[in-house]
């Protein structure tokens, strides 16, 4: 009876473990200076740390509007994305310098965005499981807190 909305809940936390938001968040500021942008990475950091704050809010607002799945699928289809024009950019950054050399504007943008979209939807969906019974919506808490 509770088995398919306990392996829900638990797989969509190991999959916001996992999703990359723990590494970008912690190494925000290495990422910048790697990036060779003539932007501070103090500053970016702080830029990509208030999207994340004020997609915290909209995403409160959201949940309930547009849907829990919407907010999942279109959260990873934006942060794939982003992680992925990431990646280009510092592979061209080491094997094509040239043709990046105005482009430093492109981490902070991907960063943002990443952190938006996982504030939109991987980051607060797994926590607003409303299909759950009170009584195990205690354990799933319990579970979600340590896993």
């Amino acid at each position: 009876m509770y088995r398919k909305p306990t392996i829900i809940v638990l797989g969509l936390m190991f999959f916001q473990q996992f999703s990359g938001i723990g590494a970008v968040i912690y190494y925000t500021v290495s990422i910048f200076r790697m990036s060779g942008s003539t932007i501070n990475p103090n500053l970016c950091t702080i830029i990509v740390g208030l999207a994340n704050f004020f997609a915290t809010f909209v995403a409160t607002v959201l949940i309930d509007r547009i849907g829990r799945r919407v907010l999942l699928l279109i959260s990873n289809v934006f942060m794939i994305a982003c992680l992925g024009v990431l990646a280009t950019f510092f592979y061209l950054k080491d094997y094509f310098p040239e043709t990046i050399e105005h482009l430093g504007w492109i981490p902070l943008g991907t960063l943002m965005t990443f952190v938006m979209a996982f504030s939109l939807g991987l980051g607060p969906v797994p926590w607003y499981a409303k299909f759950l019974d009170v009584a195990l919506h205690t354990l799933v808490i319990f579970f979600r807190v340590f896993y």
